[in-house]
């Protein structure tokens, strides 16, 4: 029995001391080293993806494409194609930069999409060719740009619903050039809007109580009053080292300038010189101060306004915008604001309802 007890000592010294020599020591390094925890997967989230790149497919780059090569076709048109431009969730990808449609110059040439180029052919050929034979008795040679892309919301729109320039999907027109050299520009050839006949109207009120109280002042009448808020005014359109002026004409004569809208384009330094050939300066000579006083104060006349409505170049420009609104999705001119009083907007838009034309 004493003998079975030492035997059974002794097997288990050896079986510890050979698996004490079967693992390695451990290091230093290995007593370092800490597994990290699991995540506990209630609360773990996932990492959000990174966000696209600010570039266009290779797919949507080949299908705009295709798009401009087909309208294209049959079209008597000298474009450059532009890079792709992709700024958020603006730009185009195959924009397009037009320098002539149809024997008619783009000057400066427009940036815009392919789908502007039958809409500005169907335009140009159907209906301002004839508008300019009829009304000028020539041809339209050149269309001047004022504005194309611009990454930006509407001007004046409540919200953050971005313009169709950011989609390179409109252009702002300045006016036109004929055969003959002539400039028919929708600022000086417009005419008035109706906003200023209203506006004149009520001027020439306003007036004619001014005079009527300052009579009544000088014969001693004790009821004699100047009415307040004549601050009514009507805009007169120039155009001075190329920039587009409007001159805010108040009741009595006085001028006070502001600039009209040029919403985006080249600067007005890149532009053909326009200005225009009876351009006036604000600072007028002395001995001419009476003359211009009554040239002034014809221009309040709401008859002067309305016939000026109605002369060669307005009439014109006036087919032209009706034109426009059977064709584009948007057009705006003068009639629309203030801030469209030297161009015509114009673009292809998506409606529901209907087109816009103001």
């Amino acid at each position: 029995m004493l003998r079975f007890g030492v035997g059974l000592a002794v097997a288990l010294a050896l079986l510890s001391s050979s698996a004490s020599l079967a693992r390695p020591a451990k290091s230093s390094d290995d007593a370092a080293k800490v597994v990290p925890p699991l995540p506990d997967r209630k609360t773990s989230k996932a990492t959000p993806d990174a966000p696209p790149p600010d570039v266009w497919s290779p797919a949507e780059i080949a299908d705009a494409q295709a798009r401009c090569t087909a309208a294209l076709q049959g079209l008597k048109a000298i474009v450059t194609h532009e890079a792709p431009i992709k700024e958020g969730s603006c730009g185009n990808p195959a924009p397009i930069r037009l320098s002539r449609l149809d024997n008619v110059t783009f000057a400066p040439a427009a940036l815009i999409n392919c789908g502007l180029l039958a809409p500005l052919h169907t335009w140009i050929t159907k209906d301002l060719q004839p508008l300019a034979k009829q009304q000028l008795g020539s041809k339209i040679t050149a269309v001047q740009v004022m504005s194309d892309y611009s990454c930006r919301t509407a001007f004046g729109r409540v919200g953050k619903k971005l313009s169709q320039h950011a989609y390179v999907d409109a252009i702002d027109i300045r006016g036109f050039v004929t055969d003959k050299g002539q400039k028919v520009f929708v600022l000086d050839s417009w005419g008035p809007t109706d906003r200023d006949i209203v506006a004149a109207t009520k001027a020439r009120e306003e007036q004619k109580a001014v005079e009527i109280a300052q009579a009544q002042a000088a014969s001693g009448s004790s009821s004699a009053t100047t009415p307040a808020g004549a601050a009514s005014r009507i805009l007169k359109p120039t155009r001075t080292d190329r920039v587009d002026v409007v001159d805010a004409i108040l009741p009595g004569g006085s001028r006070k300038q502001q600039m009209a809208a040029r919403l985006g384009g080249p600067p007005d330094a890149k532009l053909p010189d326009t200005r225009l050939a009876d351009a006036k300066s604000t600072t007028a000579k002395p001995g001419r101060k009476a003359a211009d006083k009554a040239r002034q104060l014809a221009i309040l006349s709401p008859q002067a306004l309305a016939a000026s409505q109605n002369t060669p170049r307005a009439r014109f420009l006036r087919g032209a915008h009706t034109a426009a609104c059977r064709i584009f999705g948007t057009t705006l001119g003068p009639d629309a604001n203030d801030m469209h009083r030297n161009h015509f907007h114009v673009d292809m838009a998506e409606r529901k309802i209907k087109k816009i034309c103001d």
